[in-house]
């Protein structure tokens, strides 16, 4: 070959490994798209009939299998506004909380905290974290077994009930709360433990909490349209809220209690996030670990949980999953690694899509075995 060309040969190889390099540093990769008909077509008559018979706005779906998705979307963005697709954004509510769970996996393998860290450690005032002699801890707040109500009896609220809950609010409970239970010892849901927790890795990291999830989650994963406080052009997307097809429903914001249920994101978004736990994107092996330690069985009880997953039976399997509740939007997503099948349901209108999301996970859990 002619000097020449042998240089230019060389110059191109050395381009296309630089480009290949470059995508995994990135993490960019797209999730291929799912053409098995048969499974579509179940999955998407399964989602008419649901969507018809709750009168639903706007739905969007995602299922995920083998590394490949498939979107389905249904209605709109508002009843009289344009068609929601995969990139409409809507409230996730309490499915925030598998990403603070994901979050305090991460700085444990960091080394930041500790799972097994005293709550008390991390908050400068005097707190009554202890109950009949055992102490509460970071993963008790991750776990829903701390001790703590599900809500602050300073909290009021209301059509928007987070907004003015400030830190300072969430300080003045913590000063007087006692424990009614010992730590670790029953499972009893708690939007304040996960509100408290979002607020000690601030503190620890020095940082905001969207800014940690950005750095950590979103940006790793390509979640661009995925945040607690919407640019303007992400707003530009979102679907309005609903209570009922013919009741408005409410928006809300978020203060100190941001890592319970403040994250709002797509299909789109949301898929890339539950390939991910199933290892099926590449990704740094910061996260990838700290997937695997918040997918562990972190309470032995009923239901077990992980950090911020809950673990459940769908169809004779187990699945990791979790749903969410706002004022005018309802969630759910759910994923099990051994099949390799997820899903994703999000909804504009307050009734709830748990129903939904685990008829999916049965049919593609089935197909899989077949």
């Amino acid at each position: 070959m002619n000097r020449k060309y042998r240089v230019i040969a060389l110059v191109l190889i050395s381009i296309m490994f630089m480009g290949l390099f470059t995508g995994c540093d990135n993490n960019a990769n797209e999730l291929i798209e799912l053409k098995d008909k048969d499974i579509i077509a179940s999955v998407d008559k399964t989602c008419v009939d649901y969507f018809k018979e709750k009168q639903f706005v706007g739905m969007s779906v995602a299922i995920i299998k083998d590394g490949k998705v498939a979107y389905l979307n249904y209605g709109n963005k508002s009843k009289d506004g344009e068609a929601v697709n995969e990139n409409t954004i809507y409230e996730i509510a309490s499915i925030s909380k598998t990403f603070a769970g994901t979050l305090l996996a991460m700085k444990t393998l960091e080394g930041k905290v500790a799972l097994d860290d005293p709550v008390q450690k991390y908050i400068e005032y005097p707190i009554s974290g202890d109950y009949e002699g055992v102490t509460m801890t970071l993963e008790n707040l991750a776990t829903h077994t701390s001790g703590l109500s599900r809500m602050p009896n300073n909290w009021r609220g209301g059509p928007n009930p987070y907004k003015n809950y400030t830190r300072e609010k969430l300080d003045a409970y913590m000063k007087k709360n006692v424990l009614t239970r010992k730590p670790g010892s029953v499972y009893d849901y708690s939007n304040l433990s996960f509100g408290l927790l979002g607020c000690i890795l601030e503190d620890v990291e020095g940082r905001t909490y969207d800014e940690l999830l950005k750095d950590s989650i979103y940006e790793p994963l390509d979640m661009k349209s995925t945040a607690i406080f919407l640019d303007e052009e992400q707003q530009s997307r979102k679907a309005s809220p609903y209570s009922t097809a013919d009741v408005e429903g409410y928006e809300w914001d978020f203060d100190a209690m941001q890592a319970c249920a403040g994250m709002k994101s797509t299909t789109r978004d949301l898929a890339r996030y539950i390939a991910a736990n199933m290892y099926q994107l590449d990704v740094n092996e910061e996260l990838k670990n700290s997937f695997e330690l918040a997918q562990g069985i972190h309470f032995n009880g009923s239901p077990n949980i992980g950090l911020g997953w809950r673990f459940a039976n769908v169809g004779g399997q187990t699945v990791l999953e979790h749903d969410g509740l706002a004022g005018g939007y309802t969630s759910y997503t759910a994923f099990n690694t051994e099949k390799g099948v997820g899903v994703v349901v999000l909804c504009n209108s307050a009734d709830g899509v748990i129903g939904l999301g685990t008829g999916i996970m049965e049919i593609l859990m089935k197909q899989d075995s077949k």
